[in-house]
């Protein structure tokens, strides 16, 4: 009776390995390059970077696209197409990266400003990991890098860091291994990564920046789902919550669910995006503590999701994301 409903053992395995490989080691090695750095540059500028990975991935969902989603679907192309379909993702994101250069000087012009120095300082390092996924990644987009650009990525932050301590380095090179963690992922990828397995459903199509829209659409809401769900975890676990968010999108893909169910209602959303982004930048300017700092970037990468939704919302309602979220 119970075994149509159970899982195989094999599935169980399986999905035991997928949440080991891809959910739990990176969050360990997050756990312990964090800890390795508190020791090496203490508690407060820890706090401070963890701050500043936020304010970098918000400046990321904001500016990016998901060229790199788009042209992975074309991996089974011949040379001559897939290289032009290369060359236009390249295009596309170089507009990107400019975008991102732009809202990053902001972002350092403000925290100078608010004499933040330090602050303004490891953020402008680590904004350089932006450009492993736009446009390097563009390089691997014909791998596999569902496991590799995550396990590259934790090896990468978890040796950086270790060097960091080892060294006694300065706050600067703690900045850098944020940046080193991506670059990590990418090269992983690069090199050890096999090749992409053809999809049952090959798109023959070129490649438009309309269909790299949809995608930056879906994937902007997924990252949101995600980021909520996260929130709403830890809030009802405390610190179990990120490892029950993990573990909801490594085995339903809970946050693929949840981004089909919210309603696409544009009123909403600006009304979610607002209230968030005025909230980073009360914490920003009502004190300069570490605690505030880490507020701030928190609702900025919420706020930074929710205006990447509106800002690509004429795009969106057709396509599901199928991008690998490394997200930490």
């Amino acid at each position: 009776m119970f075994s149509s409903i159970l899982p195989s053992r094999s599935t169980a395995l399986q999905t035991a390995h997928r949440l080991a490989t891809r959910e739990y080691v990176p969050m360990a090695g997050w756990l312990l390059s964090w800890f390795l750095l508190g020791l090496a540059i203490g508690h407060a500028n820890v706090v401070r970077l963890i701050a500043v990975n936020a304010f970098v991935q918000a400046i990321r969902h904001l500016c990016t696209v998901e060229t790199l989603t788009a042209l992975s679907r074309r991996s089974h192309w011949e040379r001559r197409p897939y290289r032009a379909a290369r060359r236009i993702a390249f295009r596309i994101d170089l507009l990107s990266v400019a975008a991102a250069t732009v809202v990053a000087a902001g972002l350092v012009s403000l925290l100078v400003y608010r004499g933040f120095g330090d602050l303004a300082a490891m953020v402008a390092i680590a904004a350089l990991g932006i450009l492993s996924r736009n446009p390097a990644g563009l390089l691997v987009a014909r791998r596999d890098r569902s496991l590799s650009w995550r396990l590259g990525s934790t090896a990468a932050f978890v040796g950086a860091s270790a060097v960091v301590l080892a060294l006694g380095l300065h706050w600067t090179a703690a900045a850098a291994t944020l940046a080193i963690r991506d670059w990590g992922g990418m090269i992983a990828t690069w090199l050890f990564a096999p090749m992409r397995q053809p999809s049952s459903q090959p798109i023959d199509k070129p490649l438009t920046f309309a269909e790299i829209a949809e995608r930056t659409e879906a994937s902007a809401r997924q990252r949101l789902s995600y980021r909520l769900m996260s929130a709403l975890f830890g809030f009802a676990l405390g610190p179990l919550g990120n490892f029950a968010a993990r573990t909801g999108r490594g085995v339903g893909r809970l946050d693929r669910r949840i981004a089909a169910w919210v309603p696409r209602h544009r009123p909403g959303f600006m009304l979610f995006t607002l209230v968030t982004a005025g909230t980073a930048a009360f914490f920003l300017f009502v004190s300069r503590e570490p605690s505030t700092v880490l507020g701030a970037g928190a609702f900025s990468r919420l706020a930074a999701s929710g205006a990447a939704v509106l800002l690509w919302w004429n795009y969106g309602g057709r396509a599901k994301d199928e991008g690998e979220d490394d997200e930490d």
